[in-house]
This record gives C-alpha cells, structure tokens and sequence, in this order.
C-alpha cells in the first residue's frame, strides 16, 4: 500500500530515557503532526486511539491526536515531519512556559514504520533554553545583556524559587552557562575572559 506508521512516543517530565505515564484524558492535548505546510492533513489517515482501535484521522487533520501512556501510533504518507505534544491544560504539580514537548523531526518512506521520541522539558528546562538564547542575542548585539540578566533574576528569584531542580538540570544550566562564557570569549571581551 505505501503507507508509512509513525510510532510517537513522549518522554516523562524532564527525563529523556522515561516515558510520559499518564494519557490524554488527564492532561488534555494531544500530539499533532506537521508537514512543510503547516499541520498534516491527509483524509486517508487513521491512528490508534488509546483504546486500542483504529479511527480515521478527524477532518484529516493530524491536529490534537489522543495518546495514551506516552503513545500513538498514526498512518502518513511518505514524507518528513515534525510532531509535537501539547496539553491544553495544566497538570497538577508541573508548570510549563508553553505546555509542549521539543519538536520532533522524523522522516518515514513507503511501507516503513519510523520511531520519534519527544522531550518533555520540566520548567526549569524551558527557562533554561530560553535564557540562554537571551544571552546569546544579547552578546551578539540584538539586546541589552543587563536587561537580560534583569529579567533573569527576576524569574529565577521569583517565579522559580519553589520549583525543584533534578540533577540533569544543573549539569544542562553549566553546559549552558560554558556556551555563553565561550561566545564571550569568541568575541574578545576582555573584561569577560577568565582568569588563568
């Protein structure tokens, strides 16, 4: 027939080798597909529900799929794509900045069942990446870096006192912090070099 299945799995909350243990009915959301047009659509398509059972993809648009366990298993036509997760209401306990996983890119040909796993970032992770695209913009010229590190203290002393931090989550925050001390130096701030 032709028809490629993309299996989507969804890591647990800031853990890349776990899988996401609840389903949609607790979290709402869902997954959705994407092609190079925007959200796939194709009215052939079918995906498992958590139920088990195959259904036609709703209008044929791969938007908002249910998942359960971290699952789903959906038809496409050959091609490349991006999947996302998302929830459309918060979970008790878990606070994100945008209630999604990291995109997913994944190609699938004819006849063939491709695998996509999606990072589940906690909320210290979705800081953490976006602070330090701040930092670079800054750096490069596009913003003021006192201004960013204002901003930085503010959600870091504010907004993120409570929240816990796991372990991988200092070692990303020092890579990242390595990241930003590089650039610096690659740009010849001497006042920003470090000593030795």
């Amino acid at each position: 027939m032709g028809t490629g299945i993309l299996n989507i799995w969804v890591s647990d909350i800031a853990d890349a080798c776990g899988t996401y243990k609840r389903g949609t009915a607790e979290g709402g959301g869902g997954i959705t597909v994407l092609d190079c047009r925007g959200v796939l659509e194709w009215p052939c398509g079918r995906y498992q529900t958590p139920k088990g059972e195959w259904e036609q993809v709703p209008n044929g648009q791969y938007l908002n799929l249910p998942f359960e366990c971290g699952h789903l298993e959906v038809e496409v036509p050959p091609g490349c794509y991006w999947v996302i997760a998302d929830w459309t209401t918060p979970l008790p306990g878990y606070i994100h900045f945008n209630y999604s996983t990291h995109v997913g890119i994944v190609e699938v040909g004819c006849d063939q069942t491709a695998c996509v796993k999606l990072f589940n970032p906690s909320i210290r992770l979705c800081w953490d990446w976006f602070i330090l695209g701040m930092r670079m913009v800054a750096l490069h010229g596009g913003a003021d870096m006192n201004r960013v590190d204002e901003v930085a203290n503010l959600v870091e002393g504010e907004l993120l006192r409570d929240a816990p931090r796991l372990p991988i989550e200092r070692t990303l925050e020092r890579r990242f912090e390595d990241v930003v001390e590089a650039a610096r130096r690659g740009r010849g701030d001497p006042g920003k070099r470090k000593k030795g």
